[in-house]
């Protein structure tokens, strides 16, 4: 183990406990996407392609858009820039977050000057473009990467924050009422909004995300499951709880209210109850993954996201310094 990392897990509890100070990301913030175990697992690196420079930056069906028009296109898949970026910054490769950072770059410049996109789904698409940009720069602006890429993130400042305040509009009213019915897009959008909100120091989208994030926990259910069209999902429970954990990583003290970690509590004992002994995931029942119910953008049916799944159990093994979690993580990885 690295000397960096093996300082990574002697930091105390109480460390992981600050928060935000002068505008700076607190401790705990620093080490959610760079533990050792989000680093192996998950983070892995990422090598740019050699010509990563000659290149737009558009990503899987964005690419055929590009040269036919009449394609569907979603800027929703523009977000592997995110982990291109912090595969780069776990992996000390500036060529990986420069490479991530074009591909942010070519969402923003397909926006409108309202901050919207004609894309298909573009409120839904959108919020994953500003979730992960603004989970992108808080990264950087924490990583000694800094410095070097400075320029790249002040430019994707003011469309971040124009997107951001056109999905907060009255104009996604009823985009945003629509998804109700899926528990993790509340948590999704309090996630986009409030990093933005971080970054820019702006009061209105801080209300439209804590908006956003009581919603989606007074749709929990009793057992701790996260509805998804009426029923629960263990794939997308998981999601949920990703967004739910960047946003009690991210959000200062000052913000957070009591019920935000009994939701997590209560959501990851449901997660942990679907997991068996081998680390596999139970599908039983899932109205959405699994089963052959749905598809995505590509067309290929939707299963369980496993790393999705480890994802949620590593950011928990952090946040509550617990190993078994991590160990449950490498389980439902494991081929």
């Amino acid at each position: 183990m690295s000397d960096r990392n093996l300082a990574i897990r002697r930091l105390p509890a109480m460390l992981l406990g600050l928060c935000m100070i002068a505008g700076e990301l607190c401790a705990r913030e620093a080490l959610l996407d760079e533990s050792p175990a989000m680093v192996e697992l998950i983070h892995r690196p990422r090598h740019a392609p050699v010509d990563w420079r000659d290149r737009s930056g558009a990503n899987s069906l964005n690419l055929a858009w590009e040269k036919h028009r009449d394609r569907k296109w979603y800027v929703e898949l523009q977000r592997d820039g995110g982990r291109w970026v912090l595969a780069g910054i776990a992996h000390r490769n500036p060529d990986a977050i420069a490479w991530g950072l074009k591909q942010l770059q070519w969402g923003f410049a397909q926006m409108a000057d309202d901050g919207s996109f004609a894309c298909d789904d573009a409120f839904h698409s959108a919020s994953f473009l500003v979730e992960t940009t603004a989970h992108s720069i808080l990264s950087l602006e924490a990583s000694p990467y800094a410095t070097s890429f400075e320029a790249q993130i002040q430019a994707l400042k003011p469309p971040l924050l124009r997107c951001a305040l056109w999905m907060s509009s009255p104009a996604n009213h009823r985009a945003a009422a629509n998804q109700r019915i899926y528990t993790h897009r509340r948590f999704l959008v309090a996630a986009a909004l409030g990093q933005t909100a971080l970054i820019h120091d702006h009061d209105l989208l801080q209300k439209a995300a804590m908006e956003f994030l009581r919603d989606g926990i007074r749709l929990q259910r009793e057992d701790g499951a996260f509805p998804e069209k009426g029923g629960h999902d263990s794939s997308y429970h998981a999601v949920a709880l990703i967004y739910l954990q960047r946003i009690l990583f991210a959000f200062p003290v000052e913000w957070q209210e009591k019920e935000w970690s009994e939701a997590l509590e209560r959501g990851m004992t449901w997660l942990r109850q679907r997991i068996d002994e081998q680390g596999r995931v139970d599908v039983r029942g899932n109205t959405r993954t699994g089963l052959g119910q749905e598809t995505g953008r590509s067309g290929a049916i939707k299963q369980v996201n496993l790393p999705e799944v480890a994802t949620a159990l590593l950011y928990y093994s952090v946040r509550k310094d617990d190993p078994s979690y991590e160990a449950l993580a490498r389980k439902v990885l494991a081929p």
